[in-house]
């Protein structure tokens, strides 16, 4: 955009430079001409008057001395001249003149080699006048000189005065990307009242507006997750006092998982919305992944552990590290079968901080949904929903979890092939942990 304004003033200014120039030549130059022929003519009949009849050689050398002239007399077949390199007067004829400036037939002005000449033929005196001064292609690098300086000059200043304007569409863009990265916080300075400025003052309420909502609205999330925790607990009392059936087992299984839901859409928003503390520890984390390998009881011989060292310690959540590690963990088993290799859980140090690698050889994720997996209640396919389990909460929950640590999650996947998903966590605790998700992931939008 800039580009496009500075060009416009640009070509503005050269096409308006051309309209003048076009005026003036056509129509100030030809209203001038008259009086400038007259001009001349009076001037060129002064010096005639001052030479007198008969010329004297002495009175034409001193006109040229006093003034910036160089004249040539001829007179009853005499010439009288203070320069011989003066043209004839059947020369200065023979040249083409501005249009207007010749008063025929005794007078004519002419351009010649860049020089003016007034030629005066009355009364069988033929006097020829040249106007001294710079000739315009002597001064023509001097003036090119300026000229371009000039130009440069302006060049330098509309720039200037450009970046200086359409600084706050800059600003404002950032803003877009801010506010486009869940961060409602971001604030575009206004830096004037004009247009602009009010843009600015509109984007920043509009920002702090979506904010509002977005933050509203996962509150009442998190406090109808709650309050749904008391009538869940009552009902999993009445089906444990049910004499076994199948339809009991049904209703177990239910509850279970309206209860896993809950539970992990609680600690999500809790994250979120509350922006919970993180209760951080030094532990060895290469013991916590043998835990949580320990935990899926039946599924234990389908895990492998690699690390480089036998213990990395770490300083952080313990209990929420474990939830984020089952999450993934949990994740790679429902979708690798028994016949598939084992998933492969690696943890090791990197970057200053620690690493973890699980990976899968299972059904694999689509390109256009890899992007997603991290969404609350995403899944990749609704139908597998009744095979697989799950809400779509685990990853979302891991997510919430590492970004709180300040460490990063992403996944890469291939349909067919398996899915990786890759943690970093630093290994030191981060100066503000306990800071709102909302700011620093785009999981708060959805």
């Amino acid at each position: 955009m800039f580009w496009k304004v500075f060009s416009l003033i640009i070509s503005t200014g050269i096409i308006a430079t051309l309209s003048l120039s076009f005026y003036y030549r056509s129509i100030v130059r030809d209203s001038y001409s008259g009086v400038i022929a007259q001009q001349l003519q009076g001037y060129v009949e002064l010096i005639a008057a001052e030479i007198g009849t008969p010329p004297e050689q002495k009175e034409i050398d001193s006109l040229a001395a006093e003034y910036p002239l160089d004249l040539n007399l001829e007179y009853n077949g005499r010439t009288w001249s203070s320069d011989t390199t003066l043209p004839t007067l059947q020369e200065l004829e023979a040249s083409s003149s501005p249009e207007g400036l010749d008063a025929p037939p005794y007078f004519f002005f002419r351009e010649v080699n860049d020089r003016y000449y007034g030629a005066l033929d009355r009364d069988g005196s033929r006097l020829v006048v040249r106007f001294r001064g710079t000739r315009s292609h002597d001064a023509f690098p001097k003036a090119t000189i300026i000229l371009a300086c000039a130009l440069l000059l302006l060049l330098v200043t509309a720039w200037s005065v450009m970046k200086r304007l359409l600084r706050p569409v800059g600003e404002l863009m950032d803003g877009v990307k801010a506010v486009g990265s869940a961060d409602f916080k971001h604030r575009v300075p206004v830096r004037s009242t004009d247009e602009l400025g009010t843009l600015a003052s509109a984007f920043n309420a509009m920002s702090e507006q979506i904010g509002d909502i977005i933050v509203s609205k996962r509150r009442l999330l998190f406090d109808v997750s709650h309050e749904l925790r008391s009538p869940l607990t009552r009902i999993g009392i009445a089906v444990a006092m049910l004499p076994e059936s199948k339809i009991r087992d049904k209703l177990e299984r239910n509850a279970n998982e309206l209860n896993t839901m809950i539970t992990e859409l609680l600690e999500n928003e809790r994250l979120a919305v509350l922006g919970a503390s993180l209760v951080v520890e030094e532990f060895d984390l290469v013991e916590l992944a043998v835990r949580v390998i320990e935990s899926f009881t039946a599924k234990e011989d389908r895990i492998e552990l690699e690390t480089l060292t036998e213990a990395l310690l770490i300083t952080a959540d313990y209990q929420r590290l474990t939830v984020a590690l089952r999450n993934v963990v949990s994740n790679a088993l429902k979708y690798s079968d028994k016949e598939d290799q084992p998933v492969t859980l690696r943890v090791f140090p990197d970057d200053d901080g620690i690493r973890i690698l699980v990976k899968d050889h299972g059904i694999g994720i689509p390109d256009e949904a890899i992007e997603k997996i991290f969404e609350p209640f995403y899944r990749t396919d609704e139908s597998r929903t009744r095979t697989t389990g799950g809400y779509g909460l685990g990853l979302a929950l891991t997510k919430a979890i590492i970004e709180a640590h300040g460490g990063t999650i992403n996944a890469e996947s291939r349909v067919g092939d398996g899915t990786t998903i890759t943690i970093w966590l630093p290994s030191e605790p981060m100066e503000d942990l306990n800071r709102s998700i909302l700011n620093t992931s785009q999981t708060a939008v959805r």
